[in-house]
């Protein structure tokens, strides 16, 4: 296995081809296996492409036959009220020739709608045949496909099966890891590894914290005054103002966020914190190196300041510390250790480029043996890589989105690596491989837990009388043969109508009241249990799990069907139970 040092060049010259390669190779394989008839598949979908043809020319010549009806009916209308004016002969002609003309296009339309709804049931019936055809193809599709791919294109990044116990605790214990970061924070879906031996998590959370909301409210006054005209003579007047008033209330604030989080010992002293830098996006000129010069002097005055706590001393590639930023690092040795002038030629690279990767989008914080980054770029990127996705009816499509897909896939979530790939001792640095004995022998664990309450939907878990969003916490109540027993708590808000009444000074030299209608929002939360089937991990075949069979079968009883859940979410099923108020 070879290390990757110049992600940047890599992902170029050969990393992006070798996964397209791998990505298409691996669907030209499960294809293989299915045994789907391809050409009978090819088949199926030009009929439907040509049912669906039909029907939207036959619905587009039905509804222009209707608005014929329609101008028929107006018009009519308008020679039946001539006729009740001038004469009656001429209502009875008229009412004549709308029965005529009625009875003409009412068959038409009638006919086509008959050829609609014909088409129709046809189409549904040439899907269903489809779905059949591809049936065995999209049964495949599975929760380990990223990570088998993502670890044949680079083999030093290894994803878990799913985030254990295990995982977790050792991030915890050998590197520090402060779990109050999951506080405000509930988990929408994580993967978990190891980066050439070192743990990390990519983890997709929804935020909340109470932010502020302004209200506002209005009031129209009138008044009249005794004015001069311009004649000089004294006159009332009457003058109309709108007056505005506004109050600021607490507000449930919620943020969909993208976090990795990567423990490795190498500068375990070191802490500092960076953000994207406006310098990373200018192009070469006068103008742009006349902002990077301006902000390198800056850094030198700020490194020869001596009175105050900061120890930072500007490295000599200025370019690197103008755009990298990491100002407030409090270990200058070790920063210089870790960001070697490979490692700061690379990292510029990465900060730079304008179509290889995504630039500067990127946050970079370091706390000791911990490193978090939050890629911008992933912001609204799905990578949960969900079977179902690529399930389809026309093998064209699942194909050409299977490889689509899996390509953005491995794009976004390599370059959100590739700030700790860029830095050479972070690969040189690996723990001793004893240290993860059995970690994926252990349960799966509440980051997991809550990536499976929120696959299966918030809604199916929230106070009835909430009207936000949820975040959904879990905590392991019982675990015996193979299952937990997990308690989900959906934390959300009600909300009551609210008015606060202000003074307002008005034109008319006297204070009015504006109110103003406002919402108070109050916490509110449910709790439910969630039953955790964790896989049978091969290194212990002797274990026993729950029977599927009979936990799908209480889920059907409760209209729940997930039974698309498999392995990769750590669970042969789950089962909603005892909901509680």
């Amino acid at each position: 296995m070879f290390d990757v040092h110049e992600p940047l060049d890599s992902y170029r010259t050969s990393l992006k081809d070798n996964h397209a390669r791998n990505t298409a190779d691996y669907f030209d394989k499960i294809l293989l296996d299915s045994g789907i008839d391809a050409k009978q598949n090819a088949t199926t979908v030009s009929e439907i492409r040509e049912i669906e043809k039909q029907a939207a020319e036959t619905g587009s010549s039905n509804g222009w036959w209707k608005f014929l009806r329609i101008v028929c009916g107006i018009v009519a209308i308008g020679f039946i009220y001539v006729g009740l004016t001038v004469h009656l002969l001429w209502l009875a002609v008229t009412l004549a020739l709308l029965a005529i003309i009625f009875a003409k296009l009412n068959p038409i339309i009638k006919g086509l709608e008959d050829r609609l709804g014909g088409l129709n049931e046809q189409r549904a019936e040439k899907e269903a045949l489809a779905w059949k055809q591809m049936e065995p193809l999209n049964k495949l599709y599975n929760w380990s496909i990223f990570s088998e791919l993502l670890q044949q294109t680079v083999p030093r990044i290894e994803i878990d099966p799913y985030f254990t116990y295990g995982r977790l605790t050792n991030l915890r214990k050998m590197f520090g890891w402060k779990e109050d970061f999951n506080d405000p924070r509930s988990v929408i879906f994580a993967h978990s590894g190891l980066i050439n031996g070192n743990p990390f998590i990519l983890a997709q959370t929804v935020n909340h914290w109470t932010g502020s909301k302004v209200y506002r409210g209005s009031l129209s006054i009138s008044w009249t005054e005794r004015v001069r005209n311009s004649n000089g003579q004294s006159t009332t007047v009457t003058r109309h103002q709108t007056l505005h008033a506004s109050v600021e209330k607490p507000f449930p604030e919620y943020a969909d966020e993208t976090t990795l989080i990567y423990g490795n010992e190498a500068a375990s002293d070191l802490s500092f914190s960076r953000e994207p830098s406006s310098l990373s996006k200018l192009e070469d000129g006068m103008i742009s190196n006349w902002r990077k010069g301006r902000a390198i002097k800056k850094l030198e005055a700020f490194s020869r300041n001596l009175t105050d706590d900061s120890d930072f001393t500007i490295m000599a590639n200025r370019e690197f510390d103008a755009l990298f930023g990491a100002i407030d690092r409090d270990h200058e040795v070790q920063f210089r250790l870790l960001f070697t002038p490979l490692a700061q030629q690379e990292m510029l690279k990465l900060l730079k480029d304008k179509e290889i990767g995504y630039g500067d989008q990127f946050t970079f914080q370091k706390s000791k043996m911990i490193n978090t980054i939050e890629p911008g770029h992933l912001d609204g990127f799905d990578i949960s890589a969900d079977p179902q996705k690529f399930q389809s009816y026309e093998l064209s499509y699942s194909r050409e989105f299977f490889n689509k897909y899996h390509n953005e896939l491995f794009k976004a979530v390599y370059f959100s690596f590739a700030p700790i790939l860029s830095v050479p001792l972070y690969q040189q640095n690996r723990p001793v491989a004893s240290i993860y004995a059995g970690i994926m022998r252990e349960p799966s664990c509440y980051w997991e837990h809550e990536a499976i309450a929120n696959y299966l939907g918030a809604t199916k878990f929230e106070h009835p009388d909430c009207i936000t969003r949820n975040v959904l916490k879990t905590s392991a109540k019982q675990a015996s043969d193979g299952a937990q027993v997990v308690q989900v708590t959906a934390n959300g808000y009600r909300g009551i109508n609210r008015v606060d009444y202000v003074k307002v000074r008005g034109g008319d030299g006297r204070n009015h009241t504006v109110s103003v209608d406002w919402v108070e929002y109050v916490a509110v939360k449910r709790s439910s249990d969630l039953l955790v089937s964790d896989p049978v991990p091969p290194e212990n075949p002797g274990a026993t799990t729950q029977d599927p069979s009979i936990l799908n079968a209480r889920f059907t009883d409760r209209g729940i069907n997930i039974s698309n859940v498999d392995e990769r979410r750590s669970i042969a099923f789950a089962m909603l139970a005892k909901k509680k108020g």
